[in-house]
């Protein structure tokens, strides 16, 4: 019986994302990298690998409202379930409510087998009479909980002044709904909240040193997607649709060959900050992946020298590979702490992308929610300070030195600048008007005279970022 559900369309699909679920919950690891392990040890097409991280990413933008409908629509309450049943339940009620292409009568079937396969006959016979319970009042369901197929793409946003029920409809804890309504106020808070349960935009780095972006364009295009030069970020390309290639990116045209990388459009802006020029010697203090790094080395025409410094041996080897992929000889990858680090040699530009948050990429890091606690704000800011001082050691004279995060909370972002500045009086802002004469068409006003910018989703349509640019004085006046 066993194999005969196995070889039914769908179930090993589902099967594959309730264990990677379960292992993540068990864990306590980040989806990303038990997805990545898990599809990458799959014999799943690519195409059915692309619909297990769909269904793993929905499950936990969607956790709240999940819960809260199996918990109206079973007699068993949700703690007396085992983990297996609960995520089960959990990707079929996601199926019915938010993937109106998908028949009920698959998802009910395919559910129900992953519940014998992966449990037992007992709880293939609960999981189906709750679903079927909740296929009964789909309809109300969807209308009580304001969900419609737009919801993903956050076109439409639950409206209500109350932080716990926005927690509540945006699967989203309610120390951070809090922090956004203090920070940014009501509607922009609403706004966060929608924008961290859209799926993310995916978005290409083209290697202009090797191609044209228009080339890139027309390669993609001619393999079946639909892609536009972005009107801000020269070297970007947004894939507005992949049309049939349902694999992951690394398997389009071009890549292997170095002419274009994966990128966030909003990280790009970073290395524009950086500035980089050829024949520079510049440190990436915490340089893994490497994106920001190899975007660097590209604008250096990889020429000068970049050392890419990281605690992640793991990470690191990204780097290394795509540093390979995209034929760049001038990093140079050092394993270490971004904190004592120390050269005899001072550098013409520093970038310290700092960990942090990532309050501001809650889409794309779908399970960050889960993992941060609003006590870890302050002992992020305390390990972003310190990277910031020990790089300020590395900075020649008339330098450069970035800062950037990819959160939206102000203390992660102008407040440690502001007590970095305090503590500091070598350094000062600079100007990043030669920053924004560099994009072509920025939809967002920027003071060019700042050294500093807060991108928001609700304004830009960026993932939330934050960047600032310092320059090391050439002389400091003595006190």
């Amino acid at each position: 019986m066993k194999n005969r559900e196995h070889k039914a369309k769908g179930v090993d699909s589902r099967k594959l994302a309730l264990e990677i679920l379960l292992r993540t919950n068990e864990e306590k690891n980040y989806v990303q990298s038990v997805l990545s392990a898990s599809l990458k040890e799959s014999k799943l097409s690519s195409r059915d690998k692309a619909f297990v991280t769909y269904l793993v990413q929905g499950v936990l933008r969607n956790l709240s409202i999940l819960d809260k409908t199996i918990k109206a629509h079973s007699h068993r309450p949700l703690e007396k379930m085992t983990s297996v049943l609960l995520n089960v339940l959990r990707l079929g009620t996601f199926q019915l409510l938010f993937m109106e292409d998908m028949p009920a009568s698959a998802v009910l079937s395919t559910s129900t087998s992953v519940a014998r396969l992966c449990g037992h006959s007992g709880l293939s016979s609960f999981t189906q009479g709750v679903l079927r319970n909740i296929l009964r009042n789909l309809e109300k369901i969807k209308d009580e909980q304001g969900i419609r197929q737009d919801k993903d793409s956050g076109d439409k946003a639950f409206m209500s002044k109350d932080p716990e029920e926005l927690s509540d409809h945006y699967s989203m804890p309610l120390w951070i709904v809090q922090r956004w309504l203090c920070s940014y106020g009501l509607e922009i808070t609403i706004s966060l909240l929608a924008y961290s349960q859209s799926s993310p935009k995916q978005c290409l780095r083209v290697n202009e040193n090797a191609v044209e972006v228009k080339a890139v364009l027309s390669i993609l295009e001619r393999a079946g997607l639909e892609v536009e030069a972005s009107n801000v970020v020269p070297s970007c390309v947004r894939i507005l649709s992949k049309g049939k290639h349902k694999g992951p990116l690394e398997k389009l045209p071009g890549y292997s060959e170095g002419l274009f990388s994966i990128q966030d459009e909003a990280s790009q802006l970073v290395s524009y900050a950086v500035g980089a020029r050829s024949g520079d010697l510049v440190i990436d203090l915490c340089a893994a992946p490497g994106g920001k790094t190899l975007h660097m080395s590209e604008m250096m025409q990889n020429k000068g020298k970049i050392l890419a410094v990281d605690k992640s041996e793991q990470r690191l080897s990204v780097l290394k590979s795509n540093r390979q992929r995209l034929s760049i000889t001038n990093v140079e990858v050092i394993e270490g702490d971004g904190r004592n680090l120390s050269l005899d040699t001072k550098a013409d530009r520093v970038l310290v992308d700092a960990p942090c948050s990532g309050t501001g990429v809650l889409n794309r890091r779908s399970d960050l929610r889960y993992h941060r606690r609003e006590e870890d704000i302050k002992s992020l800011c305390d390990l972003q300070l310190e990277l910031l001082n020990n790089a300020s050691t590395l900075v020649k004279p008339g330098g450069i030195l970035v800062y950037s995060t990819c959160s939206v909370e102000k203390e992660e972002n102008e407040q440690v600048i502001d007590k970095f500045l305090a503590q500091n009086s070598e350094f000062e802002f600079s100007s990043l008007t030669d920053i924004v004469k560099a994009f072509k068409n920025p939809p967002f006003d920027l003071d060019s005279e700042s050294g500093k910018i807060q991108l928001l989703p609700t304004m830009q349509g960026f993932s939330g970022f934050f960047l600032a640019r310092l320059k090391r004085k050439d002389q400091v006046s003595s006190p």
